[in-house]
């Protein structure tokens, strides 16, 4: 099969395809599929916050069943009545919970495939002073990560908004899950937000270094306006004020990280936005997408990924002699699940205005 140009691009091969013909049989050298990856990993945002259990896959097959289960208890285990006396043996007096019982799974699928190609034409390659390879792995590897994070991103926004509009109104599994981190209708985050913050890891009986506060830009870039928070571009302490470190990118002992590759809904709209200014939703049972969405708390076991033996950044490429030029495609496969509550385990904020 040659990579003919067409209007609408469609990359057979790979992934179990039946057809002799199907598929791109020149590799280009493995250095080109690191490079990709590298920069590619470089580049994820919410990718990089996942735990990835590609291990699980590695020998093949695309379903992880990942058990959902509740607290274990304990209890005492001397009686009241007689504290040098166990209470009973262990087959009748201590009491064990019940793992048997179906307590629910949360499912893995990996059935998500994206592509970036391009086509280098031997005029270019003659004319051109530039490192192309360098050029176009970075380009390659920031196109792949651009895409994987809007799909983390908007399964994010799909399990914490109500009415989601893009899917048929339903309401997400973590629905309630919400922080007030800014006044009424402001993107502008607040010494009071930032005590939200605390309090709601602490009820849910965490630890701060367990979380990352994902900020829309327009949030993030709030956090210099303020007098009570300092930048430190070197190690630094303050102990009376929550604080931005310049350098380690902490606020209050949280993790902070910036990104625009937030995915809403408008009011209105029945498609995504992806990578907006202002991104917004619906943190009660309305339709009109009027609360601010400035960012997600996100615990380090909310988010789960798993790729396909082989398919992280897997790099092919032909030379086309109609074009006279040289063809590359990237593509990754991959599966992403969220896991957590609205109770007592949960592991997903939406971070909105008051």
């Amino acid at each position: 099969m040659a990579m003919a140009p067409t209007t609408n691009q469609f990359l057979t091969g790979g992934l179990q395809d039946s057809n002799a013909r199907a598929g791109l049989q020149k590799f280009v050298p493995e250095v080109w599929g690191m490079a990709v990856r590298d920069y590619m990993e470089k580049s994820l945002v919410f990718g990089n916050l996942a735990t990835d259990l590609s291990g699980l896959v590695a020998n093949g097959g695309d379903l992880i069943h990942l058990p959902q289960h509740d607290e274990l208890t304990t209890n005492n285990t001397y009686g009241s009545a007689n504290s040098a006396t166990l209470q009973s043996d262990t087959n009748v007096g201590i009491t064990f919970d019940d793992t048997t019982t179906a307590g629910g799974e949360y499912q893995l699928i990996v059935n998500k495939a994206h592509y970036t190609a391009f086509a280098i034409s031997d005029l270019v390659k003659a004319q051109s002073s530039y490192e192309l390879m360098d050029i176009y792995t970075k380009k390659m590897g920031y196109s792949l990560a651009k895409k994987i994070d809007a799909e983390i991103a908007k399964s994010i926004f799909k399990a914490l908004t109500y009415n989601d509009g893009a899917n048929s109104a339903a309401n997400g599994d973590l629905v309630g899950n919400l922080i007030d981190i800014t006044g009424a209708g402001s993107y502008d985050i607040s010494k009071a937000g930032i005590a939200e913050l605390i309090q709601a890891v602490h009820i849910n009986d965490s630890a701060l270094e367990d979380w990352t506060l994902v900020l829309n830009p327009k949030c993030y870039a709030s956090l210099f306006k303020l007098d009570d928070f300092a930048r430190y571009d070197v190690i630094g302490s303050s102990m009376d004020a929550p604080r931005v470190s310049g350098y380690v990118g902490k606020l209050a002992g949280i993790n902070v990280v910036v990104s625009n590759n937030f995915v809403y809904v408008t009011s209105g709209e029945s498609a995504y936005t992806v990578a907006g200014a202002t991104p917004v939703f619906n943190s009660t049972n309305i339709t009109d997408e009027s609360d601010h969405l400035n960012g997600y708390m996100i615990h380090k076991d909310a988010i789960n990924i798993a790729w396909s033996a082989g398919m992280k950044s897997r790099v092919q490429s032909e030379y086309d002699l109609g074009s006279l030029s040289n063809r590359f495609v990237a593509d990754t496969v991959y599966g992403v699940t969220l896991v957590g509550n609205t109770g007592t385990n949960k592991r997903l904020f939406a971070c909105m205005d008051v």
